[in-house]
């Protein structure tokens, strides 16, 4: 039956794709079709329209009856009866000479539909009416007061221009319609183009300015002025005829309040040249390497641009990588340090504070956090960019901006792992989204992978992210090995990468509170969950921290199996301890919920907010256990497949999914669900509204990017781990840290193979309604269909005094459903009390004694 499903599965999805197929297809033909038809309407339309201008005196008879196509003589007009007859109507009926705008229109519908050019059909379609109202009043209101107002039987305007003229003159005056009709003119002119105010501004400028002076320069300034220029702008002639004049100083004066500091003034005659002093160009960061370039001044009109550098300031930010430890420690060694250090808790606390103090690690004393020497460094695959690659890919940004006439005035790399981040100063009057339509020529330019354009908050830059042609793999050892993620005050500390900066990218999972990981299928995302799962591992103990893991794929996690007695949790009567059936899913997430509330009513009766101040609480021995208070560990849910979910199990996935994404992050149960297929019916507005930290890795359209971080940006990503972490509104580029297969048993191995809990962590039971008849609501119980286990079933919880469905399932070794329903059935008849979330039952029963006696009325009374 598996196989036949499969198969009809594969069927159905290769029918759809020949579907998908086929109908851009039918949209292409149509495209095609309506373009030629526009093309065709537009190049008739003009010709009618001009043969109109010359015959329209001789065809003017002919409308004498009701119609030209029913005459039988011949017309003028080139476009034949029905090119007279659109051209009279266009012209005398209505727009007059502002109808030559109409083939215009259809012209631009053709360049859409045959997508020559990119046209937004309705700002198209309202330029061209408003054009041609505009234009028809204009020439009847012009050629009103010359002979030609007869022209075309109604004026140069049309009859819609005639009748408008005369309400605006009527209404107006002469003087008011001209003035309407002026700023009716200029602002559909710069309705078409708002370009066109700024051009007219840098012409009146250009004009205005003035014209700048001639430098005359005698033999015995020639010093002076060489040195002068070789100081400012480095260039090889002022610098050798400064060389000849050594012995000779330039004057040189500070101008107060107006210079920035470092730059001096240096003045020559009637002119001033701006010297950069080296020593005091942002030396003051550590590891900046200063390359000023020659800077030529503002380019003539033979040049690439007004205002262009062609050679702007060029600096390296050489960002050092982090130090990896070379002396690995052995693994005894490095586990004895941290059972001494940080993974000792006593060693923090002084003889008074463990008297008076609760350790919930002293269950798992002798547990030992795994050594970093587990992991990989990868020093063989961490590649340096040389400074040549540095300065090609700035010469051909500079170059590509100022083909755009686009001026820089400074540019500067930052090195990352992948990455460099190009930060470039626009010249003044340069708009942002002038250099972000350019994204794709930038691309083209470089010939790189994945160039993207983004601003810099808090700056005056413009950051253009370069994929670098080697790129260095991140190792998890560096990460973790990391002072900063070391340091870090987190209750469930995360460290995943390193940013464009070469700095560990780390958080607090806590207080995200819920992450989602999307993106194109092997583009890195079960790496991304491996490192979020090792950083938790290296940082937490099995008594603060327990995991839930969902794999309906049944490979990706299964891994972690090694981790059920020491960090996993489960229901009590899960076959795996890695969750791979669907069914079992939707009872763990329901478990979860049941938990959820229960945790609640716990941080209610302590009086406090959140799991912190209740497990606070808990250690200082102010809330009493035996009244049900507990510590309460953080609990993370990592699904790796959410869609597949979804697909199999619907609305009972997403709607415990919501819940604990709204509710469960104050009582420490936090979510990482992972998917590769972003769309809206994966990634829904709930599910959006509910996991405000998300990442993104490389994805196939913009349309995914949108539909995971809100924004453009993943589809520029190189892969391999390239992604983007959207937090609070941020969007952080992160290089994802490496951790293969075999550095992910090495770890597991080194925890499994130390002393764990008896069990696995039991979430509550659930026991729910079940579906297809295999189970019943309580309410529905027979006595007389009673379980031939029952009275067996009766005596162990009389015995054990513990009404627990997992007592049941362990001791008869019966699976979950049946023990569910025999637990039923002893409530039903009495035996134990109704469910109380994660609590075990009310045995009802006192002894054994008492219990045959409630059997012996029970078959009396239904056999």
């Amino acid at each position: 039956m598996a196989a036949q499903k499969k198969v009809k599965k594969k069927t159905s999805i290769s029918e759809q794709e020949k579907a998908e197929t086929a109908v851009p297809g039918r949209k292409e033909s149509l495209y095609l079709l309506c373009g030629l038809a526009s093309l065709a309407i537009a190049f008739y339309t003009f010709v009618a329209l001009l043969s109109y201008l010359f015959t329209w005196a001789d065809d003017q008879s002919l409308f004498a009856g009701d119609s030209v196509l029913g005459t039988v003589m011949h017309v003028e007009n080139s476009g034949g009866k029905m090119g007279l007859a659109w051209a009279n109507f266009l012209i005398s009926k209505m727009f007059g000479l502002g109808a030559f705008i109409i083939p215009f229109f259809f012209g631009g519908v053709a360049l859409f539909c045959l997508k020559i050019k990119k046209v937004r059909l309705l700002r198209l379609f309202f330029i061209s009416i408003f054009g041609c109202v505009i234009l028809s009043v204009s020439f009847s209101f012009i050629f009103s007061f010359c002979r030609f107002n007869s022209m075309f039987g109604n004026g140069a305007g049309g009859s819609y221009g005639h009748y408008v003229n005369e309400w605006l003159k009527m209404m107006l005056g002469n003087m008011g319609a001209a003035s309407v009709l002026l700023f009716a003119i200029i602002a559909w002119v710069i309705f078409i183009d708002n370009r066109i105010v700024e051009k007219i501004n840098r012409w009146i400028d250009k004009i205005t300015a003035p014209r700048p002076k001639k430098v005359v320069v005698d033999e015995g300034a020639e010093a002076e002025v060489g040195a002068a220029v070789g100081a400012a702008v480095g260039a090889a002639v002022g610098a050798a005829v400064g060389a000849e004049a050594a012995d000779t100083q330039p004057s040189e004066e500070q101008l107060p309040d107006e210079q920035p500091d470092g730059v001096q003034v240096a003045e020559v005659g009637d002119f001033t040249f701006e010297i950069k002093d080296q020593e005091d160009a942002d030396d003051d960061e550590e590891g900046i390497i200063d390359l000023t370039d020659v800077e030529s001044v503002d380019g003539a009109a033979g040049g690439p641009a007004d205002g262009v550098i062609e050679n702007p300031d060029f600096e390296i930010v050489s960002v050092p990588q982090t130090p990896v430890t070379n002396d690995l420690r052995s693994a005894d060694e490095e586990a004895a340090g941290d059972a001494d250090g940080e993974n000792d808790f006593l060693s923090q606390m002084s003889e008074d504070e463990m008297s008076t103090l609760f350790d919930p690690r002293l269950d798992l004393s002798s547990y030992q956090a795994p050594p970093i020497s587990l992991l990989e460094d990868y020093k063989d695959k961490w590649y340096e960019v040389s400074k040549e690659e540095l300065e090609k890919n700035k010469h051909q940004i500079v170059r590509t901006l100022a083909n755009y006439k686009i001026g820089i005035s400074k540019v500067s790399a930052r090195i990352g792992p992948t990455v460099t981040l190009y930060e470039i100063v626009p010249a003044p009057g340069v708009r942002v989204s002038q250099i972000k339509r350019l994204e794709e020529d930038i691309q083209l330019s470089l010939a790189a992978r994945g160039v993207r354009v983004v601003t810099l908050p808090g700056t005056n830059s413009v950051g253009i992210e370069v994929a670098n042609e080697k790129p260095s793999v991140v190792s998890m050892l560096s990460i973790l090995d990391d002072a900063s993620f070391k340091e870090a005050n987190y209750d469930l500390p995360v460290a995943i990468g390193k940013t464009i900066k070469n700095e560990v990218f780390s958080f607090d999972l806590a207080k995200m509170p819920h992450l989602l990981v999307a993106g194109a299928t092997g583009q890195g995302k079960s790496v991304g969950l491996n490192a979020i799962l090792a950083s938790l591992l290296y940082r937490k103990h099995p008594s603060e921290l327990k995991l839930v893991l969902v794999d309906p794929k049944k490979v990706e996690l299964s891994l972690y199996s090694k981790l059920e007695k020491h960090f996993l949790a489960q229901l009590p009567d899960a076959d795996e301890p890695v969750i791979t059936d669907t069914q079992k899913v939707v009872y763990t997430l329901k478990s979860l919920c049941i938990e959820m509330d229960t945790r609640y009513d716990l941080l209610k009766i302590a009086g406090v907010r959140n799991i912190k101040e209740y497990n606070e609480k808990f250690l200082q021995r102010r809330l009493n256990p035996l009244k049900g208070h507990r510590f309460l560990p953080y609990i993370v849910v990592v699904i790796d497949e959410f869609a597949d979910l979804l697909m199999t199990a619907g609305r009972d996935i997403e709607e415990p999914i919501a819940r604990l994404a709204q509710l469960a992050r104050a009582i420490g149960i936090h979510l990482v669900i992972a998917t590769q297929r972003p769309t809206t019916q994966v990634i829904t507005g709930n599910i959006k509204a509910n996991f405000p930290a998300r990442i993104a890795f490389m994805v196939r359209s913009s349309i995914d990017s949108k539909t995971i971080l809100d924004e453009v940006g993943a589809k520029q990503l190189i892969g391999r781990g390239d992604m983007l972490i959207s937090t609070g509104g941020e969007l952080t580029r992160v290089q994802c840290a490496l951790i293969e297969t075999k550095e992910v048993e090495r770890v597991v191995d080194f925890i499994g193979n130390q002393r764990g809990y008896t069990t696995a962590h039991y979430l509550p039971e659930y026991t729910g309604e079940e579906k297809d008849g295999e189970g019943s609501a309580v309410g529905a119980v027979d006595l007389n269909k009673r379980d031939s286990l029952f009275e067996e079933a009766a005596k162990l919880i009389v015995m054990h005094q513990q009404g627990s469905t997992s007592l049941i399932q362990r001791k008869m070794n019966l699976g979950y459903n049946r023990a569910g329903r025999i637990m039923d059935q002893l409530e039903v008849a009495g035996i134990v009390g109704p469910f109380e979330g994660s609590k075990a039952r009310q045995v009802l029963v006192s002894d054994l004694s008492e219990l045959d006696a409630r059997l012996a009325n029970i078959k009396d009374i239904y056999g």
